[in-house]
């Protein structure tokens, strides 16, 4: 079996592996940040296209995506500093995966509700 393997997995991997998801999911706008960065964004743009969330919560759920690896953070040394953030590698495979849940869950609707 191969490291990446997820059968290869311990049940204490298996589940730590599900807390981490969960942690993720349950962050009311960290999937709404995570589908807005198809580019680099700074912060003050995320604000702009997300009516609702407050910058308190942007930078808490921005330092919570970083801490997974989801998105990077790029400090520009300018006067006033631009900092930037986008999708790493798995950000944007978490974006497509969540995309396919979205649409699956958009055929189930119209299933149930035909």
């Amino acid at each position: 079996m191969s490291e990446n393997d997820p059968s290869a997995a311990t049940g204490y991997e298996q589940s730590e592996a599900f807390h981490r998801v969960t942690d993720i999911l349950k962050c009311k706008w960290a999937l709404a940040i995570l589908n807005m960065l198809d580019e680099p964004m700074r912060p003050s743009q995320i604000l702009d296209a997300l009516p609702g969330l407050t910058s308190k919560v942007l930078n808490d759920r921005l330092r919570k995506l970083e801490s997974f690896e989801l998105v990077s953070r790029e400090v520009y040394p300018e006067v006033p500093p631009r900092v930037e953030y986008a999708l790493t590698g798995e950000g944007h495979e978490l974006k497509r995966i969540l995309a396919d849940l979205i649409a699956f869950i958009g055929r189930s609707a119209d299933v149930s509700a035909g």
